[in-house]
């Protein structure tokens, strides 16, 4: 299929010409994103490179980590460096950047990608990244707690709002659950965690999907897509895993939270005087919350009813896990 060219296609030209690559040393094999991530052949050097290019709304912040990663010891698509030496180049108010593309990628199984996740919190520290957008800069104590009252509002209201016997019993139990939680972190001293995090420069990935972490044929896990990372508390990103591994019905959900706590902290030892607070962010209904906003952003509110079974039975599966988690957190 010919590639489409439109306005950011025809700049690649100026872009490739900065890796020392003229029009016909190089091709456009695929469109990955439209107008936004390109897959092309390097004739020159015999090879296949992405190139990526960053909303204008981005800061350079992704590719410098991208940078920083690959001196690093964490595995990641190698960043091909400009001829003057950049992670990028600037094309008027956009950035573009290439990096060697990696193939014969496998799906990586669930240990490996917990594993990853805490190879990645112990590498991605980076202090002399920060200042380059202060919109990338830690949340307040404030702001983290408010995401969970945030959040439990919002099912109560949506509980005041069916009609549905059945269900407006669930979000109930969803409120008070939350509530319960929410009380228990409020007395966790969770600002000690957050300055810890933030005197160490810990960065989130914040958008660790199955899509971003793969094995190499070499059996080696390798992490990509850095668009959404930014300084922050690495509970968020064990938070977005967490979540993630709750949506695979088809697995034992004990043992997916043993092997994620058990994991997770072997690899990252030092962060085990936090595991409690850990705990309390996974026994909250995080998963069931962010099905539901998902639902009522596409469908309005009689989409919770239409997709009752589903609601319920994601409630089930979140008491489920708290009555695991309660069990973990008395111990």
């Amino acid at each position: 299929m010919e590639p489409r060219y439109t306005y950011y296609t025809k700049k690649l030209p100026e872009v490739m010409n900065e890796y020392n690559l003229s029009s016909e040393e190089y091709e456009v094999i695929k469109v990955l994103k439209f107008d936004k991530v390109w897959l092309v052949k390097d004739k020159k050097y015999g090879r296949k490179l992405v190139v990526k290019r960053l909303e204008k709304t981005k800061s350079i912040f992704p590719i410098l980590l991208h940078q920083k990663l690959d001196e690093s010891s964490l595995l990641v698509p190698p960043v091909i460096p400009s001829k003057d030496g950049m992670a990028y180049v600037q094309i008027k108010e956009r950035y573009f950047y290439v990096n060697e593309f990696v193939g014969s990628l496998k799906k990586i199984p669930t240990d490996k990608r917990i594993e990853a996740l805490a190879a990645f919190h112990k590498t991605a520290r980076f202090e002399d990244l920060r200042g380059i957008d202060e919109d990338l800069e830690e949340e307040s104590l404030e702001e983290f707690l408010k995401d969970y009252s945030l959040k439990v509002k919002q099912i109560i209201e949506w509980a005041d709002s069916v009609k549905a016997s059945d269900l407006k019993e669930q979000l109930v139990r969803m409120t008070r659950m939350g509530l319960k939680v929410y009380q228990l972190i409020q007395n966790y001293d969770v600002n000690s965690y957050l300055e810890a995090m933030k005197a160490r420069h810990s960065i989130c990935h914040a958008d660790y999907n199955s899509n971003n972490a793969y094995l190499t044929k070499e059996g080696k896990c390798l992490i990509m897509d850095f668009d959404f990372a930014n300084y922050g508390p690495p509970i968020k990103d064990f938070r977005f895993l967490n979540e993630s591994l709750m949506l695979k019905r088809d697995q034992d959900m004990k043992d997916i939270l043993s092997s994620l706590f058990t994991i997770y902290f072997n690899q990252l030892s030092e962060d085990k005087r936090y595991k409690h607070l850990y705990i309390l962010d996974s026994m909250f209904p995080h998963v069931f919350y962010n099905q539901a906003a998902s639902i009522v952003m596409k469908e309005g509110l009689k989409g919770l009813e239409r997709n009752k079974k589903r609601m319920i039975q994601l409630a089930k599966r979140e008491k489920e896990k708290y009555r695991f988690l309660l069990k973990e957190e008395l111990k």
